[in-house]
């Protein structure tokens, strides 16, 4: 039981990785930014369980991750575009909620209209 409830806590923090980094402009992000994205949504993280997630989705060729000056940063593969916007599945990543990605795309052009 304890082994089933770590995998789906896994496939939870590599998908929000992945949707984290789809959802940013440039498709690349450090760890730090990271960390706190999928905190913001509610997957506690630590530093080094973000870096593990993102050398897992490194290996898997859904990310590629990079190493600078002691910080890891990681962009996103056009695989990992797939996965993040549920058009493809992959093993060991949970399949995104696609209606909860429609909503979020609406919610934000309601509020980038209300900004001007």
């Amino acid at each position: 039981m304890m082994d089933d409830m770590g995998d789906v806590w896994w496939s939870h923090l590599r998908i929000a990785l992945l949707r984290a980094l789809n959802d940013d402009t440039g498709r690349t992000c450090n760890e730090s930014m990271l960390m706190d994205l999928v905190n913001a949504v509610l997957i506690s993280a630590d530093r080094d369980q973000v870096r593990q997630a993102l050398l897992w989705l490194h290996e898997q060729e859904l990310v590629v991750a990079t190493v600078v000056k002691g910080s890891m940063g990681a962009t996103i593969t056009e695989l990992g575009t797939m996965v993040a916007e549920g058009k493809r599945t992959h093993a060991g990543v949970k399949r995104p909620n696609v209606t909860a990605s429609v909503a979020r795309k609406a919610l934000g052009i309601a509020l980038d209209k209300l900004k001007r």
